[in-house]
């Protein structure tokens, strides 16, 4: 099983974000996968491990113990064939990701992914193969009109059988 982690963004800004998106994808046709899941800010690189139930658990208690933070949104990026929001650098957001990696490996034998080693706090828009697409809709979307600071009060936390993009479905909330 794979289990993916991510800053649940605030419901307005979501619907905000989906929804100005969505009507600039129109006229290009972009693959709306990310879409199938809260829009979010990800947090660890996705893992596969034969412990989820329990690492879920542990999940449940560390993030409960951590106070809401604000993030902030600065602009829009092409990473390849992925299209997303990327949040200015932030030290709460490294510190949990440097404590999740160091305590998932030391508890549940969850090895550091490399991109764990140098990881890029984003939120995706779009991913799509074809990167033509990809670059019209950062050239439709520049100056980033999503650009604001926000609070991030919930994490989201999901699974998938495969580890495949649109096969994850949140199973878990976690207020902070």
């Amino acid at each position: 099983m794979f289990l993916w982690i991510g800053c649940k963004l605030p419901a307005d800004y979501e619907k905000e974000v989906r929804s100005y998106c969505l009507e600039k994808n129109k006229s290009i046709g972009l693959n709306t996968l990310p879409f199938s899941l809260p829009q979010h800010i990800s947090l660890k690189i996705s893992f596969e491990s034969a412990c989820t139930d329990q690492i879920v658990e542990y999940l449940k208690i560390f993030f409960a113990q951590q106070k809401p933070f604000f993030v902030h949104i600065v602009g829009i990026e092409q990473m390849g064939q992925i299209l997303w929001l990327t949040v200015e650098e932030n030290p709460i957001l490294q510190q949990l990701h440097e404590s999740l990696d160091q305590q998932l490996e030391k508890l549940f034998k969850v090895e550091q992914h490399p991109f764990d080693k140098a990881f890029q706090f984003h939120s995706t828009l779009f991913m799509d193969e074809d990167g033509e697409k990809i670059r019209k809709m950062a050239a439709m979307l520049a100056g980033c009109p999503f650009a604001r600071e926000l609070m991030v009060d919930t994490i989201v936390l999901g699974t998938s059988e495969s580890g495949k993009p649109g096969s994850y479905h949140v199973i878990a909330e976690i207020k902070l």
